[in-house]
């Protein structure tokens, strides 16, 4: 498949998401038709590389693939980030290994923790694991978890890649927004995993891929997160502009559109939302062109909790100028603006990562997430 057809499958599951979103919200889960279309089209395994079936793509077609899916449905953009993220470490997994893992075709859907939530003993052959992660988001369709543990001896946590049927769902997610991402409990209760499918992440990747770049983990990671907070936005603005063409607020017959007020904050937030877009997509295409260039690849992570702020402020803008019928579950705003309330509690727009790039801008050690 080519980089256009990623991107054109992606745009044509986000109206397809966009039809089933109150489905997928109310039973906290993607519906089995989206997931198949999703598998298919190779959008829950983008980084998986090309060497074992998988499409081996970049940051950019990611990010660009994650923020159309977005604008339809937050949730199922949401799923594919997290499980073409996640799956991130494989290319620390031998490549016969992984294609065995995949299968062929490659069908590799992952969901897990990068937190170190449980603990591993060495076995004879690899490890013995147990323990209970959260936020595993899309583990009710995975495969796969990839399940971080602290090990005895080890300095650093390693993560252990489990088949999905192999560990328990404990149905913990019940929340205000991204609820269709089913971001539940897992749980491993002496759980064995052979050596050759765990990985801390040191020494060098499997292959010598421009996506293992180790100055390139954060913005691979996290591009396709801050494409979620403006594809979202988007929507949200494209939601406005579609109601107020038909509708009125509470106490006045005259259409949204014809309301000054209404008029400003869509403007205000369709500038703000395509000027924070502009600058993550350059500041990520600069970093992917030069990852020796640290000044990129520390104003690459600046921009994207940039754009997260700057996206929920806009969509605030919008439901605030609508009025009541933002409030109004048949209109397209108020879960747009709820499913980036949770998806700002992600480490990726921490303030820290903030502190931390304006310590490297200044020649200080940065402290923080993940400098």
């Amino acid at each position: 498949m080519t980089v256009d057809s990623y991107i054109g499958s992606a745009v044509r599951i986000a109206e397809q998401a966009a039809n089933a979103s109150d489905q997928i919200e109310q039973e906290l889960s993607l519906p089995p038709a989206l997931v198949d279309d999703l598998t298919s089209s190779g959008l829950l395994q983008l980084y998986l590389r090309g060497s074992v079936g998988g499409p081996g793509q970049d940051a950019m077609v990611a990010y660009h693939c994650v923020e159309a899916i977005a604008r339809g449905d937050g949730s199922t953009a949401w799923c594919v980030m997290v499980s073409s993220t996640t799956g991130y470490l494989t290319g620390w997994l031998d490549a016969a290994v992984l294609a065995e893992m995949a299968g062929s075709p490659a069908d590799f859907r992952v969901a897990g923790s990068f937190r170190p939530q449980g603990t591993g003993v060495v076995a004879p052959g690899g490890y013995r694991i147990s323990g209970q992660w959260d936020f595993c988001s899309g583990i009710e369709h995975a495969n796969w978890a990839m399940l971080a543990c602290s090990v005895e001896g080890e300095s650093t946590p390693r993560a252990m890649f489990v088949p999905a049927d192999e560990v328990e769902i404990n149905r913990t997610w019940s929340v205000m927004g991204m609820a269709g991402t089913g971001s539940h409990d897992v749980a491993a209760h002496d759980v064995f995993v052979p050596q050759e499918r765990t990985t801390n992440g040191g020494g060098l990747p499997d292959e010598d891929l421009r996506l293992y770049h180790p100055r390139l983990l954060r913005m691979a990671t996290h591009a396709p997160v801050a494409a979620v907070a403006l594809g979202l936005a988007q929507g949200a603005i494209d939601g406005v502009v579609a109601l107020a063409a038909k509708a009125g607020s509470s106490g006045s017959g005259r259409l949204l559109q014809d309301r000054p007020d209404v008029q400003l904050a869509v403007g205000e937030a369709s500038a703000a939302v395509a000027a924070a877009r502009s600058g993550v997509i350059d500041a990520t295409q600069r970093a992917w062109d030069d990852p020796e260039d640290s000044k990129g690849v520390t104003e690459a992570r600046l921009l994207y909790v940039h754009a997260g702020h700057a996206c929920l402020d806009a969509v605030q803008r919008l439901f605030h100028a609508v009025g009541t019928p933002a409030a109004m579950r048949a209109n397209p705003i108020e879960r747009r603006l709820r499913d980036l309330y949770v998806a700002m509690q992600f480490p990726a727009f921490h303030q820290s990562v903030v502190t931390g790039g304006g310590q490297a801008l200044l020649g200080v050690e940065p402290e923080g997430r993940g400098w």
